[in-house]
């Protein structure tokens, strides 16, 4: 990707985040806290195995493992219970370069099709540790997340693309690109 998409995605991720906090979004039935405001607030929580493709703005690709735990909000949530917190942690370890992830993205779900099947997007803030022979980095990183997820009882598959801007930290510049596949169970 380039600077100027980078720059795009940056005031959508914002965009993303006003309309979650703006004045309207507290109004008509959403919920600040509904983890301490309503009494039949239920977590439901789906925990998975992931596996990536990360793909840096410059370098080679690489795969990474991980986990993906998702749940309803508890900080804010919309009328019709739709929006999931997914916390998202990898690793990857080619080419002499090891990355480990933490990405934390509210999506906001919606049914489509079949029971059980929804897409969802959201913004996304990062963490990555990016390290080579004798390099060690952490960088932030702010961006867009989306897929589609299924759920049939205990059962759950899922797909996702990430896009984060990091920025450069000492010469160091990741800007991923990831997307992979879930699978694991719901509780």
């Amino acid at each position: 990707m380039t600077r100027f998409n980078h720059r795009g995605l940056f005031v959508a991720a914002a965009l993303s985040l006003g309309v979650l906090f703006t004045p309207a979004a507290h109004a008509e039935g959403w919920q600040l806290l509904p983890v301490l405001n309503d009494s039949g607030f239920k977590f439901e929580p789906t925990l998975a195995l992931t596996a990536n493709r990360l793909s840096p703005d410059q370098g080679d690709s690489a795969t990474a493992w991980g986990l993906d735990l998702n749940f309803n909000c508890a900080l804010l949530q919309s009328p019709d219970k739709r929006i999931r917190t997914h916390i998202n942690v990898s690793q990857s370890d080619e080419s002499g370069l090891k990355t480990s992830a933490f990405e934390l993205s509210p999506h906001y779900t919606m049914p489509v099709g079949m029971p059980g099947l929804s897409v969802g997007v959201g913004p996304s803030l990062a963490v990555f540790k990016v390290e080579t022979a004798g390099l060690s980095r952490n960088l932030t990183g702010l961006g867009l997340a989306g897929g589609v997820n299924y759920r049939a009882g205990a059962f759950y598959v899922g797909a996702d693309v990430r896009v984060h801007s990091t920025g450069s930290k000492d010469g160091v510049d990741l800007d991923p690109v990831t997307w992979g596949l879930k699978a694991g169970v719901n509780f």
